[in-house]
């Protein structure tokens, strides 16, 4: 009996969800974490950056898509709408950021 309630308990843990502002206190979990869309960013590499929450540069948290998955998806429709991306969520130079490979990993709310 214990291994199936342990079993359930990583399975929920696994799979929680946070807001942006939430994902900060969560660095190096597997989650889901959503947020409103207030721009995307091309670089001029190819790389794509959806800010969350803010504005760039008072986003909350970004999804960076790198320019070897970016024809993995429609990211153009993402702009102001509320999305979930499953991830690690990481940090770099104090912000938020998540590594988006496929379509998979995003859903729009």
């Amino acid at each position: 009996m214990k291994k199936i309630i342990l079993l359930l308990g990583a399975f929920y843990f696994a799979f929680a969800a946070y807001t942006t502002i939430e994902a900060k206190s969560h660095i190096g979990e597997y989650a889901e974490v959503c947020g409103k869309v207030y721009g995307i960013y091309h670089h001029k590499k190819g790389h794509i950056f959806i800010n969350l929450d803010g504005k760039y540069p008072n986003q909350k948290m970004t999804f960076i898509i790198w320019s070897r998955y970016k024809d993995n998806f429609n990211y153009l429709n993402f702009n102001g709408k509320t999305i979930c991306a499953k991830g690690v969520i990481k940090e770099y130079k104090g912000r938020t950021e998540m590594f988006i490979k496929t379509q998979k990993q995003i859903k729009i709310k």
